[in-house]
C-alpha cells in the first residue's frame, strides 16, 4: 500500500492534518491506536474555545490559537457542531492579585485579544454571590462539543477517500528513497510506504519519534506528563460563563467550565505524573473545596463530585516555563518527508484546525 501522507494519532490535530491534506487531494492514511478517535487528549480536556490571551505574542500557541479560534467558530458553525459563545471572566478575588490581573489584561490587548475590563462595583452586579475584586471578560471565549468535532473531521476525511485505521500501532518508520517504509500492527503486521510521514501522537511524540530511524535523539523532545483532574458540581450555583480565578498563595486557580448541557465543573489541577494513568484521585477534593472558596464561598462540598482525568503533553519540567508547541520539518532536522509535532496541549483543541493548515502546507509532494 501507498499513500501521499502518513499521519500518525487520530486526535484533533491529526485528523485536521489529515482533512487539509485529503482536500489537497493527496492520499492519506492516519494510523490510531485505539478502537476510536480521540481517546486521548482530545477528549480529556474542558472543551474550551480560547481567545488567544496568555501566550507570548510571537508564539505558535498565540498564532495558532487566534487564528484557530476564528476558523473553529466558522466550521462549528457550517458543520452544525454544538457550541456556544459563553464568554469568559478571569477574576482578582484578592486586591494583591490586580497588578496580576492588570498585566494578563495588557498581555491579552498586545495579543491583539478583544477583552473589556470590568470594574469592582459593575462585577459586583453581574456576580453579587461570588468574592471578586475586579474581572477581565473575554467575549470570544467559548465552548465546543469536542466528540461532534472529531467526528465531524472523520467525516471530511472519509469524504475526501482518506482512512482512519483503528486498532492499529505504529512499529516503526525506515527512511527510503522516495518516503518512508512503515511498519503496522492491526492484530497482523503489515508494511505500508509513504512520500510523507507526520507524527501526531501527542502524549506518545516521544516514543514514536525514537521509532523513525533517521531521527537523532538531539531533534525530538521528552514528554512530561502533567495530570488534570475535573470535579462535577450537580446542586444549584450562580455561573453564567466561564470563570478562571488567578492562581495565588490562597488557590491554584481552578476553572469553571461548562458543557453544552449546561452541567458545570472545576478543574483542571495540576500534578506531575511519570506516567500516563487516568486513575482518579479523589482526596483532591479538598484542595479543590479549598480553593474554589477562594471565589464562591458559598459552595456545598458534598455537590462536588468526580468527574475525569487527563494528561498534557508538556515539554517543560515542573520548575521551567511555558514551551510552546513544537511543529518540526527539514530545515529542522534535516529529514526530507518528515514533520513531528510535541507538546500540544492547550490551546491544542482550538489551535487544532490551523494547525491542520499550516502542516498541510508544509507537505511537499
Amino acid at each position: 500500500m501507498f499513500f501521499d501522507v502518513t499521519i500518525i494519532g487520530a486526535g484533533v490535530v491529526g485528523l485536521s492534518i489529515a482533512k487539509f491534506c485529503s482536500e489537497k487531494g493527496y492520499s492519506v492514511v492516519v494510523l490510531e491506536q485505539e478502537s476510536r478517535a480521540g481517546e486521548g487528549i482530545s477528549s480529556r480536556n474542558s472543551g474550551v474555545i480560547h481567545a488567544g490571551i496568555y501566550y507570548p505574542k510571537d508564539s505558535l500557541k498565540t498564532k495558532f490559537c487566534i487564528s484557530g479560534n476564528n476558523l473553529l467558530y466558522k466550521y462549528a458553525s457550517f458543520k452544525r457542531i454544538n457550541y456556544k459563545k459563553i464568554g469568559k471572566y478571569i477574576v482578582a478575588s484578592h486586591k494583591n492579585d490586580l497588578e496580576k490581573l492588570h498585566k494578563i489584561y495588557q498581555h491579552g490587548k498586545t495579543n491583539s485579544v478583544e477583552l473589556i475590563f470590568i470594574a469592582n462595583k459593575k462585577i459586583k452586579e453581574i456576580y453579587p454571590d461570588l468574592k471578586i475584586e475586579e474581572a477581565i471578560f473575554s467575549p470570544n471565549t467559548g465552548i465546543i462539543d469536542v466528540p461532534e468535532l472529531i467526528s465531524s473531521l472523520e467525516g471530511d476525511i472519509q469524504y475526501n477517500s482518506g482512512i482512519v485505521a483503528f486498532n492499529t500501532k505504529f512499529i516503526a518508520a525506515e527512511k527510503i528513497e522516495k518516503g518512508f517504509k512503515i511498519q503496522c500492527d492491526d492484530g497482523s503486521k503489515y508494511q505500508i510506504d509513504t512520500h510523507n510521514l507526520i507524527n501526531a501522537s501527542g502524549l506518545y511524540s516521544d516514543v514514536i519519534s525514537k521509532k523513525i530511524d533517521v531521527l537523532k535523539d538531539k531533534n525530538f523532545l521528552t514528554v512530561k506528563y502533567a495530570k488534570g483532574h475535573y470535579f462535577k458540581y450537580l446542586g444549584k450555583h450562580p455561573f453564567k460563563n466561564l470563570i478562571y480565578p488567578l492562581a495565588n498563595e490562597f488557590s491554584s486557580g481552578l476553572h469553571v467550565g461548562f458543557d453544552l448541557s449546561g452541567q458545570i465543573r472545576f478543574g483542571p489541577d495540576i500534578t506531575w505524573v511519570d506516567k500516563i494513568d487516568f486513575k482518579f484521585d479523589e482526596s483532591l477534593k479538598d484542595k479543590f473545596i479549598e480553593s474554589i472558596k477562594q471565589y464562591w464561598p458559598q459552595i456545598d462540598a458534598s455537590k462536588l463530585q468526580p468527574d475525569y482525568v487527563g494528561i498534557r503533553p508538556k515539554l517543560q519540567t515542573r520548575n521551567e516555563s511555558m514551551k510552546d508547541f513544537s511543529i518540526t520539518d527539514f530545515n529542522d532536522h534535516g529529514v526530507n518527508g518528515l514533520i513531528n509535532i510535541q507538546g500540544i496541549e492547550s490551546p491544542g483543541v482550538t489551535s487544532c484546525l490551523a494547525i491542520g493548515k499550516h502542516v498541510s502546507e508544509l507537505i511537499k509532494s
